[in-house]
Order: structure tokens, then C-alpha cells, then sequence
């Protein structure tokens, strides 16, 4: 196994503190073993933009990012896609009343719950789902504000640099943004395997060139680490 691991390499390319936190995550022996680099693709840069939730009687989070920059809580309801957004939610004095792992599930569970409106959905100005639009269609207003906004980043030196070296790269994929834009800057992609968190993900990457795409089996975060570590230990690494 050390043998495989010893040869891998492994590049996470998720916003800064997001790619400390799955680090930070791995288990300690893949740590230990394997060639960690970061190097962000998307930098998180807030608008300015201060929300005002006085008015709204909950919240839709499609990302852990929005939380950190609307007001606490106060136990208001909110609406989430994914595990790590919910507790960040919880954390911030949000009541999480529904946890969801995609937007489309999402919409569906809260037009079934039919709360009463208006509902805010902070987000970034790259977003996909159309939530407020849909709800808002299905008689539920919701209203979206733009808190921050991605900005797109260079490999780094030292990412480039791990093209260069024998073994194989493997690449874990969080967006279909993020997938498309290491496809365009990666040096060559011979030797590469993605691990994508969707279908949307690995769309962007098939036909690429890549050595293997892999999908995991549903798209939370626990899941991309257990496939990134299944495959860090693989003997087809060696």
C-alpha cells in the first residue's frame, strides 16, 4: 500500500479554506504518504453586500460560504443543500428545517413543505438551480442576493510541477466551473484521475484526455473523501 501511496500525488484545487478543511480531513496515513498540493482554482470574494433577513422569514444556503456572510440566525428556518453547509448553518443560530443533497431535491422538499414566504437565498454569482426562480413560480417568494463572487485562479508553480513527476494525479472536482477550468489549465492530462461529486462534473471532464473519471456514489463531501482515499490506496496507483 505505502508503495502506491508513495507515488501518488494528490491536488486540491478547492477555494483556500475549503482545500484545508478535506485536508484536514484525510486520514493520517494517507497524509503522511501521499503528496498533498493546493492550489485554488476559485478565490471567494465578497460583494460588500450587508443582507438584511429582518423581513424574511428563512433562508436557502446552497453553499457553506453564503453563511458566513449574512447575520446569525435567530433560530430562523433555513434551507440547505448539503451536510457541511447545514451545520455551518446550525453553528451560525440558523434552525436547519430541511437538508437536502442537491437543488433540484431541494426545491421539491420545500414546495412540499410550503413555508410561508418571503424566503432570501444568499448566494454566489455563479450558482446553478434556478431555486428562487422555481419557488417563486410555485408560489413561494424568494428572493436571491449575490454576496460574493468566484474568481478563477491559475494553477500554482508547484501544481504545475507535479505534471512533471512520474505517478499518478489524482484530482478531486467539486463543481462543473472548477472541472472545466482545470481541464483547460492542466499541462497534460495523461496520468490524471478526477474524482467528481456529479454526473455535471464529470461531464465537463469526459472526452478530455484524462487516464480515469471517477463519480462518487452520492454527492457529499464524506463521500468524495472515502473515494479519494479508495483510490489513493488502489494498487492501480502503483
Amino acid at each position: 500500500m505505502k508503495r502506491a501511496m508513495t507515488q501518488a500525488a494528490l491536488l486540491i484545487t478547492r477555494p483556500h479554506a475549503s482545500a484545508l478543511h478535506f485536508k484536514a480531513q484525510l486520514s493520517q496515513d494517507v497524509q503522511r504518504n501521499v503528496k498533498i498540493v493546493i492550489s485554488p482554482l476559485l478565490e471567494i470574494v465578497s460583494t460588500g453586500v450587508q443582507p438584511d433577513i429582518t423581513n424574511y422569514a428563512g433562508a436557502i444556503f446552497t453553499s457553506a460560504n453564503a453563511v458566513s456572510l449574512v447575520p446569525e440566525g435567530a433560530e430562523k428556518p433555513a434551507y440547505c443543500v448539503g451536510s457541511a453547509t447545514a451545520e455551518r448553518a446550525k453553528v451560525a443560530g440558523w434552525r436547519v428545517s430541511a437538508q437536502e443533497l442537491n437543488a433540484d431535491d431541494l426545491v421539491a422538499r420545500i414546495a412540499g413543505m410550503k413555508p410561508q414566504g418571503p424566503l432570501l437565498h444568499p448566494a454566489g454569482r455563479h450558482r446553478r438551480g434556478e431555486i428562487a426562480a422555481r419557488l417563486t413560480a410555485l408560489g413561494i417568494k424568494t428572493d436571491v442576493q449575490v454576496l460574493y463572487d468566484q474568481k478563477p485562479l491559475p494553477l500554482s508553480e508547484q501544481a504545475r510541477a507535479l505534471f512533471k513527476r512520474e505517478g499518478q494525479i489524482l484530482i478531486p472536482l467539486f463543481s462543473p466551473r472548477s472541472a472545466t477550468q482545470f481541464v483547460e489549465q492542466a499541462p497534460h492530462l495523461r496520468g490524471v484521475t478526477v474524482v467528481c461529486i456529479s454526473d455535471a462534473v464529470a461531464q465537463r471532464c469526459q472526452g478530455s484526455g484524462v487516464a480515469s473519471v471517477i463519480t462518487v456514489p452520492a454527492p457529499t463531501s464524506l463521500e468524495m473523501l472515502r473515494s479519494v482515499e479508495k483510490v489513493l490506496r488502489s494498487t492501480s496507483l502503483a
